[in-house]
């Protein structure tokens, strides 16, 4: 028997390809949804939605350029759509162009004060051109509008340790950790920034737990080699350094770690 879930009865009916392409889109089949956005597109050309959900959709499969023109296309035929700004905001990001982004977020959140993601997106460009106490700022205003909105306190976080304030960034990534314990990443950048405190023991439990829901993370591998280095736990870290530069061959920095820590361990063992 067909399957009629996604099958267009009446193939003059724009919403309907529209609906058909979000089902696509939401089941992670962009290409499928883009193609019946166009149709969509092709029956109604007035309809800015649709413009919006295949720049998202060419955005998921990394075709910024085009989805910047379908984003364009939505703010023309609505210059009050807050959500196609952001968006449109974030593919500049992706493509570097951070004071266009920044424009564009500014845009945004002029139309809707309280996007907790238009603030941190804002954040994330302010800190990508060095200016990390901006980036605060907006991380600070996200946060505001959504407490429980993980990635503004890992944002926040990367930014203070940038500014080189390592203990105020653990509060923000425990923070983000409580409210998402399976993030990877802000187990990793905790326990970086524990290392900068002498911290070693907390920082390798820390990438362990990078590890566990990461295997594949070089950079887990190598901040906890270097923590183990720093207990002088040569052979171990030695052992972390050599599957980082398994993950990643062109990982310069393990290679320099594992470099000291096999000259220390030579050191070590000629002179007992």
């Amino acid at each position: 028997m067909e399957n009629t879930k996604n099958t267009i009865t009446d193939p003059t009916d724009a919403k309907a390809y529209v609906n058909k392409g979000n089902k696509s889109y939401n089941q992670g089949n962009y290409q499928a949804a883009i193609s019946d956005y166009d149709e969509a597109i092709r029956l109604n050309p007035e309809f800015a939605t649709t413009y919006y959900n295949r720049g998202l959709a060419k955005s998921e499969l990394g075709d910024f350029e085009a989805a910047i023109s379908d984003y364009d296309e939505a703010i023309r035929l609505n210059p009050e759509f807050a959500t196609a700004y952001t968006n449109r905001g974030a593919v500049k990001s992706e493509l570097g162009d951070f004071e266009a982004a920044i424009s564009d977020y500014d845009e945004a959140i002029r139309l809707d004060p309280n996007d907790a993601i238009a603030y941190n997106n804002r954040g994330n460009a302010k800190s990508d051109l060095g200016k990390y106490f901006d980036a605060i700022s907006n991380y600070d205003q996200a946060i505001r509008l959504d407490p429980e909105y993980a990635t503004a306190y890992y944002n926040r976080g990367n930014a203070k340790s940038k500014l080189g304030h390592p203990e105020a960034a653990i509060h923000d990534y425990d923070e983000a950790i409580r409210i998402n314990p399976n993030d990877a990443i802000a187990y990793g950048n905790r326990g970086a920034a524990k290392g900068e405190l002498g911290r070693y023991f907390e920082a390798i439990s820390d990438c362990d737990q990078t590890i566990r829901l990461n295997p594949n993370d070089a950079i887990a591998y190598n901040n906890r080699g270097f923590a183990k280095s720093k207990l002088g736990h040569l052979k171990a870290a030695i052992s972390d350094y050599d599957e980082a530069i398994r993950l990643d061959p062109e990982y310069a920095t393990a290679r320099t770690n594992r470099e000291n820590a096999q000259k220390t361990l030579r050191e070590s063992q000629t002179e007992t």
